[in-house]
């Protein structure tokens, strides 16, 4: 399954580019992350619950890996995640410009679901994955414009 899209903010790019590698931050833009910490340079892991349909409470280990990181303008994120109910993959590519004073975030995503979680069916998935990642950006915007109030102004 492909997603894309873009997203504003209101703040500059190397403090959203901040926000995006704070594992905390992750956390809160990933509905359903119980905990995630950085392990190694680049790779955070931690768990996630997440229901889809019938499948309720699904339990996942994650990992993510960042790569291809050229700050503050572009990274690859990949994810990993995997349980009883299945597995979740995928790749997100990141981009970041400059834009009126604030940030255009792009965003291109290709997600593989397995196991019984995958049998709930891929339109059920698509609705699941746009509302949680329009969930996770809402989260961004909130912690950035919390941050920003805090004197990190551009």
């Amino acid at each position: 399954m492909i997603v894309k899209g873009e997203h504003a903010f209101s703040g500059r790019p190397e403090l959203v580019w901040a926000l995006l590698l704070d594992p905390e931050v992750i956390a809160k833009a990933m509905p359903g992350t119980r905990e995630l910490a950085l392990t190694a340079p680049n790779r955070y892991e931690g768990r996630m619950v997440v229901t889809i349909g019938p499948v309720t409470a699904a339990e996942f280990a994650l990992v993510i890996m960042l790569e291809e990181l050229a700050p503050p303008r572009r990274f690859v994120m990949r994810v990993d995640g995997n349980g009883r109910f299945g597995f979740t993959r995928g790749t997100a590519r990141v981009e970041l410009a400059a834009n009126d004073g604030g940030t255009m975030m792009r965003y291109e995503a290709d997600l593989q679901v397995g196991g019984k979680i995958a049998a709930v069916g891929q339109r059920l998935l698509d609705v699941v994955s746009r509302t949680l990642l329009r969930a996770g950006l809402a989260a961004l915007g909130k912690e950035l414009e919390h941050r920003l109030g805090d004197g990190d102004r551009p």
